[in-house]
């Protein structure tokens, strides 16, 4: 059960960040590359 949450709360995270990056760039076709930027920069 506890699993399973978790799959269904990183589901839901992914969503709510692409949704919000989506807000931020002017294509659409760009939220890819910003979160990978955004992933890069966290690692960072």
């Amino acid at each position: 059960a506890v699993k399973q949450a978790f799959y269904r709360f990183r589901q839901r995270y992914q969503a709510l960040l692409r949704e919000e990056i989506a807000h931020t760039v002017a294509m659409p076709s760009d939220i890819e590359d910003e979160l990978r930027h955004l992933i890069a920069v966290v690692r960072a």
